[in-house]
This record gives C-alpha cells, sequence and structure tokens, in this order.
C-alpha cells in the first residue's frame, strides 16, 4: 500500500530529514520566552463557546491531519461522510492517510524533518522518539486547556493518566472501552444445572463444580471441565481472578504508599491458592500450561468446557459458532465477582492511540484552540454519529430513538465504502452517539464493559518506563509465569514460590522496582 494524501497534500521527501530535536524545536523558538520549548499550556484567546457562537460566520478552518489508513484504500475526495465531517466540523481537512504497517516509521521520518501536519494520530504513543519529542517541548500540552472544552472536560481521569509524560498531558486518547474482559461461560449449562449467575467467589466455584460433576451437557458423560485455561505469556486473564482476592493490577501501592508488583502480594497468593484447588479437584483442563488460547476457545464452544477467561468483544462470534448453534448453546459473560474486596475489575490501558498537536504546524494560542475545538467536536452526538453510522436516510433509519443499519442499499451508498477509515476519528472521550439496535449478545457485550468501568482497577506503572524492565522484561515475565504455573500445579508451595521471587528480585526485578517507584514518587 502506498501513503496517500486527501486534497491538497504533498510527500515528505526524505532527503530534507534533519535533526530530530532541533527540526521540531526550531518552529517552538519563540513561543515562550521565559522558558523556550516549554510545553506549557497556551491561555485561551476565545472560548469554545465563542468559537461554536462564530462558527458559521468564520471561514472552514484549513487542518492538516496525519491519520492511520487500515483498508487497502483511502476513501476519496467525494466521500459524502468526508465532505458531512467538515461542514459539522466546519473545517477544509487535508488528509495524509498512512497503512498500519508503515505508519511508526512515517511518524519517525517525519518528525525528523519538522514537516508536520497540525494533527497526528500516533500508533505507538510510548515509542522512544514520541517520548523524547514530547519531553523536548515539541508538542502542545492540552492537559491544562482540556477543562475549557465541553465534551473534552469529560476526559477519564485514569485513562489521560495512563498517557501522560513526567506528569504532563500531551496527547488526547482515542478510546478502547478499558475493562472489557470477564470469564465467558455456557448459560444454558447454568440453567441445566439449576444455578443463578455467580456474584461471589464462592458462587464462582460451585458453577465450575457443577459444570464438571453435573453432567451439564445432559449426555450421561462425564466429560467436562468447569473451566478452560491455557497459556499466556503475561498472565493477563490470570488477574482477572487475582483482583478478585485484592491484589493490585500489576503494579500498585503498598501499606507505605510503594509501588509493589502484584505477585508480590496476599492478594495474588490467595488467587493462587484458589486457582490450585481448581486444579487439585480438576475442574480445569490439567494441560493447561502447554493449551493454547485457541484450543481454549474450541473446549467453550464444543461443549468440552463451561468457562472460559474471554474477551468480551467474541462473544457474538462465539454466540453466531455453528457448535453453539448445534448444541442449542447460549454464552454468557461474568465481568467480575465478589472476593471479600467489592467488586474490582482488570482495565488495559483504555486507549488506542493517542493524537498530538505538534508546536512547529500549529504556532499561535488561537491555532491551537481550533484545533482543540475540532476535537472537543469530534466528540458530539452529531460527529460521533456520522463517524460511526453514517448518514441518516443513506445509511442508517432510526427506529423509537435507536439507529438501525440499512442492510438493503445500493454498493455506492455502503457505509465501508464511504467512511473508510475515517471512523479513526471516532475519539470516543465521551459516549454521546445515539444507541443502536442490538443483539441481545451485544447488549451482554455493552452492559459488561459499562458495568466493569465502574469498579476498573488500572495499573499505577502504565505512564512510566523502566530501562531495566524495557531490557529484561521478557526474562522477568516469564519467571513470573513459570512461578505461577509450578504453584498452581503443586510443583513448589508457598516456601518455594517466596525462593522463586527472591531470584526474580536478583535478576533485574528489584531494579525495576526502584526505577517506577523514583518516578512514582516524583510525579504523586
Amino acid at each position: 500500500m502506498e501513503i496517500r494524501k486527501t486534497k491538497r497534500g504533498r510527500f515528505i521527501p526524505i532527503a530534507c530529514m534533519i535533526a530530530l530535536t532541533g527540526a521540531l524545536l526550531a518552529g517552538c523558538a519563540g513561543k515562550n520566552e521565559n522558558n523556550p520549548g516549554a510545553s506549557a499550556a497556551p491561555e485561551q484567546t476565545t472560548t469554545p463557546q465563542q468559537t461554536q457562537q462564530t462558527d458559521t460566520k468564520e471561514e472552514p478552518f484549513k487542518l492538516s491531519l496525519m491519520l492511520m489508513q487500515y483498508a487497502p484504500e483511502a476513501i476519496k475526495d467525494d466521500s459524502p461522510i468526508l465532505k458531512a465531517l467538515e461542514e459539522a466540523t466546519n473545517t477544509d481537512l487535508d488528509i495524509t492517510w498512512v497503512p498500519q504497517a508503515q505508519i511508526d516509521e512515517k511518524t519517525n521520518l517525519i518528525l525528523a524533518s519538522g514537516d508536520l501536519p497540525q494533527l497526528m494520530y500516533i500508533q505507538s504513543f510510548k515509542s522512544p522518539s514520541i517520548l523524547n519529542a514530547a519531553k523536548a517541548g515539541a508538542f502542545w500540552e492540552i492537559g491544562p486547556s482540556i477543562q475549557d472544552y465541553p465534551n473534552l472536560s469529560r476526559a477519564n481521569a485514569e485513562i489521560m493518566n495512563n498517557i501522560r509524560v513526567d506528569g504532563k498531558n500531551y496527547a488526547l486518547y482515542k478510546y478502547a472501552p478499558p475493562a472489557q474482559v470477564g470469564v465467558a461461560y455456557r448459560q444454558d449449562w447454568l440453567k441445566n444445572v439449576g444455578l443463578e449467575t455467580p456474584k461471589t467467589v464462592d458462587e464462582f466455584y460451585n458453577m465450575l463444580k457443577a459444570f464438571k460433576t453435573m453432567d451439564p451437557d445432559q449426555d450421561g458423560q462425564d466429560d467436562t471441565y468447569g473451566m478452560a485455561y491455557y497459556k499466556e505469556s503475561f498472565l493477563a486473564m490470570f488477574r482477572i481472578v487475582s483482583l478478585w482476592f485484592g491484589s493490585p493490577n500489576i503494579w500498585g501501592e503498598d501499606a507505605s504508599g510503594n509501588l509493589t508488583p502484584d505477585f508480590m502480594t496476599d492478594g495474588y497468593m490467595a488467587s493462587l491458592q484458589f486457582m490450585k484447588k481448581l486444579y487439585d479437584e480438576q475442574l480445569i483442563n490439567q494441560d493447561f500450561a502447554v493449551v493454547t488460547n485457541g484450543t481454549a476457545n474450541d473446549m467453550l464452544l464444543d461443549g468440552s468446557a463451561g468457562a472460559l477467561f474471554a474477551s468480551s468483544g467474541s462473544l457474538s462470534t462465539w454466540q453466531a459458532d455453528a457448535r453453539i448453534a448445534e448444541q442449542n448453546g447460549e454464552i454468557g459473560i461474568i465481568g467480575t465477582v465478589d472476593g471479600g474486596h467489592g467488586l474490582r475489575a482488570r482495565a488495559g490501558t483504555g486507549y488506542i492511540g493517542t493524537y498530538m498537536i505538534p508546536k512547529k504546524s500549529v504556532e499561535t494560542e488561537e491555532e491551537f484552540d481550533k484545533v482543540m475545538a475540532f476535537l472537543d467536536k469530534l466528540n458530539s452526538q452529531e460527529v460521533q454519529d456520522l463517524l460511526l453510522y453514517g448518514i441518516e436516510g443513506r445509511h442508517y433509519t432510526k427506529e423509537n430513538g435507536l439507529v438501525v443499519k440499512m442492510d438493503n442499499v445500493p454498493e455506492s451508498q455502503q457505509l465501508g465504502a464511504e467512511r473508510g477509515d475515517l471512523n479513526i476519528l471516532h475519539v470516543g472521550v465521551v459516549a454521546n452517539e445515539t444507541p443502536s439496535k442490538l443483539l441481545p449478545i451485544e447488549q451482554k457485550r455493552d452492559q459488561l464493559r459499562a458495568e466493569n468501568e465502574k469498579v476498573a482497577v488500572y495499573n499505577l506503572v502504565e505512564p512510566y518506563l523502566s530501562d531495566t524492565y524495557s531490557k529484561q522484561g521478557q526474562q522477568l515475565d516469564n519467571m513470573r509465569y513459570d512461578m505461577m504455573v509450578k504453584f498452581v500445579m503443586g510443583q513448589i508451595d508457598e516456601a518455594g514460590y517466596k525462593a522463586e521471587v527472591d531470584k526474580w528480585l536478583q535478576a533485574g526485578g528489584s531494579a525495576v522496582i526502584k526505577e517506577f517507584n523514583d518516578q512514582y514518587q516524583a510525579n504523586k
């Protein structure tokens, strides 16, 4: 795929590349005479309210963007959705589309060249080039200004914290549901064994026990597991359970206010003991340490196991699977249960890429305000509906206040063809879109995500980097996984587990703890 422009754009010749920091900061000099190159947020010369009141009287704001492209072809200039977007935001958009496989390289090239768009989609926010550029003052700091915009001011504080650099926000996140994992289970089996959806750890255990011992598929055979588990390198799904028992999400505070990794806490040990109980009673498959994720999925779908750690995004596909249909099966999902510490759900980062505003191409506070106003408008109901559903009457209709997709429309009016990858501008800082008509399984998915987000537990080191972990992370993660497997399988006891933790500390873990704590305490 080639990088292409929508409208007036031009390509950046590699020959014009110059040193990164010098190129970026050349356009920043003089913006803050007291601290050249500083990233302090600008004072507002025009409030968002004033901007909205005068939009209809102003010429469209010419805005250059670099966006990521998934589709083989970029949208055409005459796309009705692109035109509607420009009309809704009062902009004249000049978009550079970059294929996903090339965007990190392209980002580094244009950072070095200094020929930057006014708004950039950044796929790899934690890359050294982006972090170094932010620290050098190459991007506007948006944190202090975000409260001036009605939609942006409602940004999730935890997710904004996850994209801080040295305690400051230089980026706006593209939202991804932060707490969308749980335990998928065979709801038809649960009915067969006469139980209700579990709300506590004990009830969850009872469900798995019944799935193992009470012939939940009613075939007269003793051939089912309570739950399928599989090999996972980073223990992401295991942490669903560890949080039930009070463990932090990867990293959390101890009683002294210092950061500690989850696997060194009492809550994590309690979760290990729970998983060992499931293993000892053969409620989970005995070969979990070598089983792949795909095989575990098959066990849920073909009726070998009644539950599985899973992402809610898989529910619709699984419910539509032919094997579930043949069994008259029904898939349900549990977000979290109470293990004596209240409801706690595992959160990811909460974003998939970020948007950043370079100082080299946005030189004045007035321009900065217009770019921020554009980002704010992207979160309005009008624009969110446009980017999600298309144009009313052309791509969808409404029934009882709900969006209903129009399936029988001419090919030229199909949403995918006319929207292309413009939905990457669905920032999603707030959910202002009109609700759509959903299938029951989709309602389960959205309900889980909403309920989990209310009780989400975030990783406290997400904003920080450890040099030691960057170099030795794979080795240290493997050690963590191995000690979990050994304990659950009974190869080591609690004393043996603590000895394994000591090995982790000596192998570089102590340095990781110190590096994260130094940054965390400095930014408290």
